[in-house]
């Protein structure tokens, strides 16, 4: 059975949260994550510093995982990583999402719909554009962020890079547009 885990990536060069604001919205999505039902193996928080809040421990990875250049497309660009080092693991679904982005309702695999697809993307809902702040994939997906990390490391956006490699047919065909229930956000 797939089951859904929420990942946050949170990579930085102090090696902490930077301020208090952001140490203060992880907690809040650990919390909201709980409330929501989810266990604790069911949150997988990413830092490259030690970090735990109630009951959720960080995984720590390596500080070459930040990306200067494009500092929020880290967590885009770390998923081949992820999937390679067995922390995203195969049989489970994954929302990776902003720091900022809170699920509001509960998310089950199969109100997704994401059978057959290996990644499940969310776009601005106003532009066809793909919004890599909360998406959903699986460990199948590797190939795609693997290839999508090189465009990143070039100062290229990581929604710009998955606009590019989806205009592949058969990679487009991997990846299902959600609709914008699953990221519903503020505009001006």
């Amino acid at each position: 059975m797939v089951t859904l885990k929420n990942l946050l990536v949170f990579i930085s060069p102090t090696k902490s949260f930077v301020t208090d604001e952001y140490s203060t919205l992880a907690k809040i999505q650990i919390d909201n994550s709980h409330s929501l039902g989810l266990n604790k193996e069911d949150i997988v928080f990413v830092t490259n510093f030690p970090w735990e809040y109630n009951g959720v421990r960080a995984i720590v990875v390596g500080d070459e995982h930040f990306v200067a250049s494009r500092p929020r497309s880290i967590k885009t660009a770390i998923i081949p990583h992820l999937v390679k080092e067995g922390i995203i693991k195969k049989g489970e679904l994954y929302w990776n999402h902003d720091i900022d982005a809170y699920q509001a309702d509960t998310i089950t695999v199969s109100d997704l719909g994401l059978e057959n697809f290996d990644a499940g993307l969310t776009d601005y809902g106003w532009r066809e554009r793909w919004c890599m702040g909360s998406f959903f994939f699986k460990d199948s997906a590797k190939d795609i962020f693997g290839l999508a990390k090189p465009i990143i490391d070039k100062n290229i956006e990581d929604e710009t890079a998955m606009m590019e490699l989806t205009q592949n047919e058969k990679i487009a065909a991997r990846c299902k547009r959600l609709n914008i229930t699953y990221n519903y956000g503020m505009r001006n």
